[in-house]
């Protein structure tokens, strides 16, 4: 994952215990599902057709989103519809995010709202998410490939 891009979508699905899969990057073979519904809906919903603001784009896919997943059979699911496999989540959602916790060894900073982080200390406050600060060669972060020569820091999150 540490190759993949981080967004505060991801972020946020993280924190609630949402684990996060990527397809590989110039393999498309890897999301054909995803490939497929958007060929569907560019072919029936959006083809030769201009929508003159949000709420009409949005009359156009609501009926086409009905038909696709409630009366439309799938192929890939022996010809039954996505709704008829749809089970709603057992997870609660939150009312708020959990807190983050880190272990009492790592270093705590603050990302600013750009994801900026400091490595100096700062007057000002801090808006963004609290991140860990680890050494490069500790032992929960390296990688078979990777050479701890030098005492390096790395932010979690990055490679």
């Amino acid at each position: 994952m540490a190759d993949q891009p981080w967004t505060r979508l991801t972020a946020w699905l993280v924190r609630l215990g949402i684990a996060i899969s990527h397809g590989r990057p110039y393999h498309p073979q890897t999301q054909g599902k995803d490939e497929h519904s958007h060929r569907t809906l560019a072919a029936e919903v959006l083809r030769d057709r201009s929508f003159s603001d949000l709420i009409d784009t949005q009359q156009a896919f609501d009926p086409w989103r009905r038909v696709y997943n409630t009366e439309r059979p799938h192929e890939a699911l022996s010809l039954e519809v996505p709704a008829s496999r749809y089970r709603a989540s057992e997870r609660s959602y939150p009312e708020t995010l959990p807190v983050i916790e880190y272990a009492p060894d790592v270093q705590v900073r603050r990302a600013s709202l750009k994801g900026v982080i400091k490595l100096t200390r700062v007057r000002s406050a801090s808006a963004g998410p609290s991140v860990a600060n680890r050494s490069a060669c500790d032992p929960l972060r390296q990688r078979a490939s990777t050479k701890c020569s030098t005492p390096t820091k790395r932010w979690a999150g990055s490679t």
